[in-house]
């Protein structure tokens, strides 16, 4: 039962008292309170006015308090209260919360001309938690206020607009809203009120930005460079199966830094994560828990990391190799077949998330030149790099005035007709959907939101079409700064716009002898000024009403109280004030569509300016980070307002400054308003995403019989029989280099810690560094840079000016895919050839990082590269799209791909010992598992996304302002494997956990099972892959059929692997 089904089913029954005539008499008050667990709304009615003819109306006050059954973890209560009191003028119905239960209300008599109806929606959410013998309980409250103002003649229609108010009523989380002062009388006076509606009036375009769909494919058949191998595994020796569990836990603090993500900063960090003192190590047997995935130490490996002053150090390094020696250990850790393997390191590492990976310049191996890109005059970032992949990026590309989506609204500078910057917010009920080209007949392929619908510009009467300049500066991975000047470099008369991410108001702060104007393409019906005791003296309020029907409101920040300042209308579409004011701010904001005003006033005079990312991981594995937003000017509540996605809300430390605001973003929900300087944060990384095949959950040993031993020797002998490194050298792109490499190095982990076989592993351990030595050198075919224009390694592939050569490489698209593919490799080389006893990853850690720094730096002391320029903590994903210009904002085509990258910059940490880069990167992968199953995957009980698109399960592409059911290289109509596929390669330890089974379940069932039977190419291998997640019988009888066939492989994928995963997760 609802409040919406009980309002529609008693209030009928007050207004109809409320329209009975009666004569004038003193009031009478009698108050029956009844506290119901959830009948039908029928049976509430009989058993509180029993014997009652249908339609008689009694003039008694009702009181109804809804209380849902407790659950196991606290209590919700919904208190509505109704009160009726009839005079013989006309009808007041008020209601609320009754101060507590069983207390009567008392009823007066108002003798008005008109009735106000206040409503109170109160939702309360009781936690308790217990800890130590000692319970605590939260609660949390959400009041959401509704005025209504009627005449008499209207009473008998109070009970529709009293359900239709109800019903508008939509909380979106039990949070405690905070407490700001409200206005306690409010005078309203028009300023400006249109006298006729225009003749035609501004209609947004509903045309689709296309898509170039000239890109190669991603999945190409296998192309390798045959050799006959002298050396290959004795499939005839392999007898018995093989067990793989257990791990050892290492502790890894720093006495200089503490836990808390409060106190902690990614650029003052001394903290050098691969001198991080380890004091502590402890073996647990096999059977304490999950199985670990890295399979085998050595002793070199583990006294690297130890302290030798620790008894139980040497006690633990010895119980971990059966040999004494180093050397000897190295050497006799893979020599046998034996079942028992030794255990795998756990570190418990604690201290900050962001501490840099390195500060000192790439390698010189990476030649120093710039991209042939002009970067536009008055773009300057002050010598920091300027960030290619992050949303404002429209601001320095192509013609400059593409959208920017700060979310939840969207911005551009305006050059034609208006002169300014344009601001429009998102109307869900203007979403543009379509379809075409899909195979999903019936079903929407794609929706998206009009653009350049400027509802609001804030613009100055100096403006004009040869007198307007931009500057951008201040390029952070969560902020830019514009400035609006009459000529280039005015430092004295501009107009500034600080655009942050999450920013609740657009602002602009007007300095010199500028005269601020806001326009409209719209057009304004009306202009009122509201002014109340809430607001301060020297701060003005403005409630402007297009002819859309849409409500912003306008706050002007007065640097001191002016009486002599006005704002007025010039017409619909020009609003400019009395004169220029130095320093004056004026912020605009989409009006709330419930009584929540007072939280914007609370707000009003303060702005953001730019953000910070912060945290801390306590033993590698509880995450907690923080978006610090630096702010300007003042404000009543001394905060900003800020908003957050629908991912954030699962993870916030603290609700604190809770609105209970809702504006709609373009692509990712509704989000929810805050009054805060900091959004703290709080994941949990899953530490037993290794090396080796996992599903998240999963408990128990990692095992292989002697068959799937066998039928796994078999593959890896005929796919290394192969020249490696000149298979590797053959591609003509870095991004298929990578994959063909990483190829190797998963033959490589397998042959190592699941078959366990020296003479192979050592032999393709060999091969693969050859491999990398093609790239080491920089001899591949793209050769690599460090481009100082915008600060990265890049593909050299667009300085003869092609620049959509190796997938838009050159121009930052898709570094993580690609990059990720090599980071994954290295890591897994590193680990085996450690574990022997070898430094090939200290030999050539400055060549890995480097590829690390460029995708995701991850601290401002790194001055040679962007803060995370490919993964954006604020969205909870990668954006690919690079030095593009996009009306629809960035992009990304891959989730899968972008978890390679986090996959492996996790793993590559883990072997160098940087453990903050190894947390970072799990951090990543749980935010990513939250991202991913809102946004781009599709469940039947999505509630974020457009119920139109959820039949297709997959986003495809995802724009900041669009969803896209497609490729850039190929259909759904024809190819459906291709936009479901793209999002699952390659199949690692690290999918299932984001991937999650529930979601790959009804992929599989409602799309991949209606088409895979006609898939018969690469394509194959990675669906079938991807069924191991649900059912891994299924897809381990798939890849060892006797009527296999390699054509069934992608280039980037071996069956060594695929029978290892699909064996392993069985």
């Amino acid at each position: 039962m609802n409040l919406k089904s009980l309002l529609t089913a008693v209030l009928p029954l007050l207004a109809a008292t409320a329209a009975t005539e009666i004569k004038e008499e003193e009031p009478l008050t009698v108050t029956r309170t009844h506290f119901v667990a959830n009948p039908c709304i029928s049976y509430l009615a009989n058993s509180l006015l029993p014997n009652n003819p249908e339609g008689l109306t009694t003039g008694i006050p009702v009181v109804f308090v809804h209380a849902p059954r407790d659950n196991k973890n606290g209590k919700n209560k919904i208190d509505y209260t109704s009160t009726i009191t009839r005079t013989n003028i006309h009808t007041v119905y008020e209601s609320g919360v009754p101060k507590s239960k069983g207390t009567e209300e008392n009823v007066e008599v108002k003798t008005e001309a008109a009735s106000t109806i206040t409503s109170h929606f109160t939702t309360t959410h009781e936690i308790s938690s217990c800890s130590a013998g000692k319970c605590q309980v939260h609660t949390y409250t959400t009041v959401m206020p509704s005025v209504y103002t009627i005449s008499s003649e209207t009473a008998p229609n109070l009970a529709l607009v009293a359900a239709k108010a109800s019903s508008n009523t939509n909380p979106v989380a039990s949070f405690e809203t905070t407490s700001v002062s409200v206005a306690e009388t409010t005078t309203t006076s028009t300023v400006f009120s249109a006298t006729e509606t225009p003749e035609s009036t501004y209609s947004p375009s509903t045309s689709m930005e296309p898509l170039p769909t000239t890109r190669s494919a991603p999945v190409t058949s296998q192309s390798v460079v045959s050799e006959s191998k002298s050396i290959t595994i004795d499939v005839s020796s392999i007898t018995d199966n093989v067990t793989i569990s257990g791990n050892i836990t290492q502790v890894a603090s720093n006495s200089t830094t503490t836990s808390s993500s409060e106190s902690l900063s990614s650029e003052a960090s001394s903290l050098q994560p691969y001198e991080t003192t380890l004091s502590t190590i402890l073996i647990s047997s096999s059977a304490a828990g999950p199985y670990f995935n890295s399979s085998m130490v050595s002793t070199s490996y583990l006294t690297s990391m130890i302290s030798a002053e620790s008894t139980e150090s040497e006690t633990s390094s010895s119980q971990s190799s059966p040999e004494t020696s180093s050397s000897e250990s190295s050497t006799t850790s893979s020599s046998s077949l034996a079942p028992e393997v030794a255990a795998a390191t756990d570190i418990c590492y604690s201290g900050d998330l962001f501490a840099a990976v390195d500060t000192s310049a790439p390698p010189s191996v990476f030649p120093r030149q710039q991209l042939p890109l002009s970067i536009p005059v008055g773009v300057n970032n002050n010598g920091v790099p300027i960030q290619t992949n992050k949303f404002y990026a429209n601001l320095f590309l192509g013609g400059q005035d593409s959208m920017v989506y700060t979310y939840p609204y969207g911005m551009y500078w305006s050059k034609t007709n208006y002169y300014g910057f344009g601001v429009q917010h998102t109307n869900v009920s203007n979403r543009v959907f379509g379809s075409q080209n899909t195979n999903n007949l019936g079903v929407s392929s794609y929706y998206f939101n009009p653009t350049n619908n400027g509802e609001i510009i804030l613009s100055a009467t100096e403006f004009g079409q040869n007198s307007m300049n931009m500057a951008v500066s201040g390029m952070t991975e969560m902020a830019a700064n514009v400035k609006l000047s009459t000529t280039p470099g005015d430092t004295i008369n501009y107009l500034e716009i600080p655009i942050v991410q999450g920013m609740g108001f657009i602002t602009g702060i007007y300095n010199g002898d500028l005269v601020p104007e806001l326009n409209s393409l719209y057009g304004i019906r009306t202009l009122e000024l509201e002014q109340s005791d809430a607001l301060s003296s020297n701060v003005l309020k403005y409630r402007a009403t297009l002819f859309n029907g849409v409500e912003w409101l306008i706050y002007i920040t007065l640097p001191t109280e002016d009486d002599e300042f006005e704002f007025a209308a010039e017409d619909s579409y020009h609003l400019k004030a009395s004169k220029s004011v130095d320093g004056l701010i004026i912020q605009v904001a989409i009006a709330p569509e419930t009584s929540k005003d007072q939280f914007y006033d609370a707000a009003a005079g303060m702005y953001v300016t730019d953000a910070t990312i912060k945290g801390s991981v306590s033993c590698s594995s509880s995450a907690s980070y923080s978006f610090v937003y630096q702010t300007a000017g003042t404000s009543s509540s001394g905060n900003p307002i800020i908003f957050v996605l629908p991912h954030h809300l699962q993870t916030l430390t603290s609700t604190s400054g809770a609105t209970g605001i809702t504006v709609a973003s373009q692509t990712k929900g509704e989000m929810s308003g805050f009054l805060t300087k900091q959004l703290s944060f709080s994941e949990t990384i899953d530490k037993n995403i290794q090396f080796l095949p996992y599903l998240a959950g999963r408990t128990g040993a990692l095992s292989y019989s002697a068959d799937q031993l066998t039928l796994l020797a078999t593959a890896a002998n005929d796919e290394l029989a192969v020249d490696i490194a000149s298979t590797v050298a053959n591609m003509n792109s870095n991004y298929f280099s990578g994959k063909v490499i990483d190829k190797y190095a998963q033959i490589l982990l397998v042959v190592s810690d699941i078959i366990k076989d020296e003479a192979v592993t050592n032999e393709t351990l060999a091969d693969m560094k050859e491999a990398f030595e093609t790239f080491l050198n920089n001899q591949q075919y793209y050769p690599l840079m460090y481009d100082t224009k915008f600060g990265g390694i890049t593909s050299t592939a667009a300085q003869n000016g092609d620049d959509g050569a190796d997938f838009g490489s050159a121009y930052y698209n898709d570094h993580h895919f690609h990059y990720g593919y090599f980071v994954h490799a290295a890591a897994v080389v590193g680990y085996i050839d450690k574990k022997l006893g070898g430094t090939w990853a200290q030999d050539h850690k400055d060549w890995v990082n480097s590829l690390v720094r460029d995708v995701a730096n991850p601290s401002r002391s790194d001055s040679y590269f962007p803060v995370s320029r490919s993964f954006s903590w604020y969205d909870g994903h990668s954006w690919a799209a690079g030095l593009y210009e996009s009306n629809d904002g960035k992009n990304q085509e891959s989730s899968s791909e972008d978890i390679h990258f986090a996959y492996g910059m996790k793993l590559w940490g883990s072997v160098i010992e940087d453990y903050s880069m190894e947390a970072r990167g799990g951090l990543m992968l749980s935010i990513m598992s939250r991202a991913f199953n809102l946004y781009f995957y599709y469940k039947s009980d999505n509630t974020v996304q457009p119920q139109q698109i959820l039949p297709n399960k997959v986003s495809g592409i995802f724009f900041e302002n669009k969803v896209d059911y497609t490729t850039y290289f190929g259909t759904p109509d024809q190819h459906p494997e291709y936009v479901h596929g793209i999002h699952m390669l390659p199949i690692t330890a690290a999918s299932s956990s984001i991937r999650i089974p529930s979601y790959v379940q009804e992929e599989w069932q409602d799309q991949v099972s209606t088409f895979i039977d006609n898939v018969d190419s690469g394509w194959t291998g990675i669906l079938r892959l991807n069924q191991a997640i649900i059912d891994a019988q299924s897809s381990y009888e798939f890849f060892s059929s006797d009527s296999w066939s390699n054509r069934y492989l992608d280039n980037g994928q071996s069956r060594t692997w695929s029978l290892a995963f699909s064996a392993g997760v069985l």
